[in-house]
């Protein structure tokens, strides 16, 4: 018989969760791993955490609006290693990033990098970016 911590029955049958939308604005953009580039700025991402027990996920959806392909990567405040990041995705398309437990009870926070490929407007520094972004418990 498989077990649901009270947060995840919840969080189902709550219904979707609204996305924050976070637009970053890069100071600095470093050339990443062949045709791709990396911002030197990230976006924070608030959701609430029922206790450290409680394992989360992040969707992330690059917006329409892109101008070309993304990845984002997703860290806990201050520290370097990330958590978890999407594939390479495509305007529209979303993915959810497994980002484990660990989040004390009450208000959490985790911090969304992006990495931006050359084609379409990029043509080799990402300038900007933007994602439709939530976390919500592993059900």
């Amino acid at each position: 018989m498989t077990r649901f911590s009270l947060a995840a029955i919840l969080a189902l049958l709550a219904g979707p969760v609204l996305a924050d939308h976070i637009e970053v604005t890069c100071e600095s953009s470093t050339a990443y791993l062949g045709d791709s580039t990396i911002c030197g700025s990230t976006g924070t991402l608030a959701f609430h955490s029922d206790g450290p027990e409680v394992p989360f996920f992040v969707t992330l959806t690059a917006p329409q609006t892109h101008c070309s392909d993304v990845a984002y990567l997703i860290y806990r405040p201050g520290d370097p290693n990330a958590l978890g990041t999407t594939t390479r995705l495509a305007p529209g398309q979303s993915q959810n990033v497994e980002i484990g437990s660990g989040f004390g009870p009450g208000a959490a926070q985790v911090e969304i990098g992006a990495i931006g490929f050359v084609g379409g407007c990029n043509t080799g520094t990402i300038a900007s970016w933007a994602v439709e972004a939530s976390a919500a418990p592993v059900p």
